[in-house]
């Protein structure tokens, strides 16, 4: 009690002295420290009022003397010169997945993606698809969400009917290394799997991370069970080796990629692998304008079922 009662008495200076915080992008910005946490500090600037800066982007920090202080509070105010601009937010990463805990500033991230492809000649041809994430993050804990059904006609017959849903707890040990638990289910009908379901624990870590570019990488355990309608049941026991990216390739422009890997320890040389990957561009706030790819490679797969299933989609994305 004695040692937390000397430590506020230190910091109480701090809190009454003017600072000037320099940034990474060379900003300059000054005022009193009104408060600090393990993401943001916030400081009154006599013209800005209150401003938040991310830890992130502070270089250094220097104390200003009272005396000077006030000196260059009077002399702003005298020549109306223009002070320091606040720095601007933090780069919104395209992929929640690719975040780290401690910059999501929201509890809840949703986006909710629509796709229809309607073609109306010789061969008629109707595809619906609708794609949902949902991000839960409060630190150390975050939860992922991802659910997509897909159904489509061509001619006909039936071209497409998969439901698919994961669920991903991430628990943060260090800000660059965070222990994982996936959880996932559902079924595809052209791929004949009736039902399908698998589960797998793991360690990742975050190695690079820029203004427009994050990279982190996970190695776990998966197990996977699928019950196909030729009457047979397929098990597996598989390392998971994946690489997450999060790009921003320009101002909206996003794009962000997956890619798994599954080699079974059962089974030397037998193997699946999965690529997903999205290129997004806003139109508005809440809108934007997504182009989805994924690529699916199973070396069992269901008896007359090809080895590899590309996908291809468009849709528009709703935000919130």
């Amino acid at each position: 009690m004695l040692f937390a009662m000397l430590l506020i008495l230190a910091l109480l200076p701090s809190w009454a002295e003017t600072l000037v915080f320099h940034l990474r992008n060379g900003d300059r910005v000054s005022g009193k420290l009104l408060s600090e946490s393990t993401n943001e500090v916030i400081v009154s600037n006599p013209v800005f009022g209150s401003v938040k800066i991310p830890l992130a982007e502070i270089v250094k920090r220097e104390v200003i003397p009272e005396s000077a202080s006030t000196n260059q509070t009077t002399a702003t105010a005298a020549t109306n010169a223009v002070p320091v601009k606040p720095p601007a937010p933090p780069m919104k990463p395209a992929n929640p997945e690719a975040t780290p805990i401690a910059s999501t500033p929201h509890f809840w991230k949703h986006d909710l993606q629509f796709g229809l492809n309607l073609r109306f000649a010789e061969i008629e041809s109707q595809e619906y698809l609708v794609i949902e994430k949902s991000t839960y993050a409060k630190p150390p804990f975050r939860h992922i969400f991802d659910g997509s059904f897909k159904y489509g006609h061509s001619a006909g017959t039936l071209s497409e009917n998969s439901l698919t849903g994961s669920e991903k707890t991430e628990y943060e040990l260090t800000p660059k290394t965070y222990l994982f638990n996936l959880l996932g289910g559902g079924y595809d009908e052209i791929r004949r799997i009736d039902l399908q379901y698998d589960l797998g624990p793991g360690v990742g870590y975050e190695v690079l991370k820029l203004t427009n570019f994050v990279w982190k990488t996970e190695i776990g355990f998966n197990f996977e069970q699928q019950y196909r309608s030729d009457n047979s049941t397929e098990t597996s026991y598989s390392i998971r080796v994946a690489e997450i990216f999060a790009w921003r390739v320009w101002d909206k422009l996003t794009a962000d990629a997956k890619f798994e890997a599954f080699p079974n320890l059962g089974q030397l040389g037998e193997y699946r692998l999965r690529m997903e990957s999205t290129l997004r561009y806003p139109v508005s706030n809440h809108l934007s304008l997504n182009l989805n790819v994924v690529d699916l490679y199973d070396t069992q797969p269901a008896a007359g079922v090809d080895r590899n299933d590309l996908q291809i989609r468009s849709t528009i994305g709703v935000n919130f």
